[in-house]
């Protein structure tokens, strides 16, 4: 992860301060820099909290950085983890299980952003599609009826669940590009 991917974890709540020197570090190797960001790599998980998080305050400062909301902390770590999902479609079903528990269930998406009605699961996020396909592997992966491709051999119906949930991530992905693209974390 890059390093407003790892700020984007931060914010929703997947990385703690003890994470900070980690943060700080692959900032300074991006070739982001200021003062305080320089203290707070040469720091410790360790350190304390209280330090931690005044240093980490004061480089977001000097950086003149704005910390996304973590609906924007949610499309920035979708769109690094749809990525991998498509680049590696070996673990698309492992990286699914990511983007469920550090981005879906991380946050009362129904609170955060104000809804008054339930949506499929996902879709506060536009995932309901990929979600179709992750449930259908997850009834594979627990040996339970499945939906879809009953006429293929067991191998093929993984397979084809899979390669839907990766064309799915893929307009997911390209659609978050878009909305990305027009937000700028500095």
């Amino acid at each position: 992860m890059n390093f407003i991917e790892k700020i984007a974890n931060y914010r929703l709540g997947n990385l703690q301060r003890n994470h900070f020197p980690e943060i700080a570090l692959t900032a300074l190797n991006e070739g982001i820099e200021s003062e305080s960001l320089f203290i707070l790599a040469g720091m410790s998980d360790r350190d304390n909290t209280f330090e931690l998080q005044q240093y980490f305050d004061t480089s977001i400062n000097e950086l003149k950085i704005t910390l996304p909301n973590k609906y924007k902390s949610a499309q920035i770590l979708l769109n690094y983890y749809l990525n991998e999902m498509i680049v590696k479609p070996e673990d698309a079903y492992n990286t699914m299980i990511l983007i469920d528990n550090q981005i879906v269930k991380q946050v009362d998406w129904k609170t955060e952003l104000g809804l008054t009605e339930e949506m499929y699961v996902g879709g506060e996020l536009g995932l309901e599609k990929i979600y179709t396909w992750y449930r259908e592997l997850q009834d594979f992966e627990d040996g339970t009826m499945l939906l879809y491709y009953n006429d293929l051999p067991r191998h093929k119906q993984k397979e084809r669940l899979k390669n839907h949930m990766i064309e799915e991530a893929k307009k997911v992905k390209e659609f978050i590009d878009i909305e990305l693209s027009t937000y700028n974390i500095k």
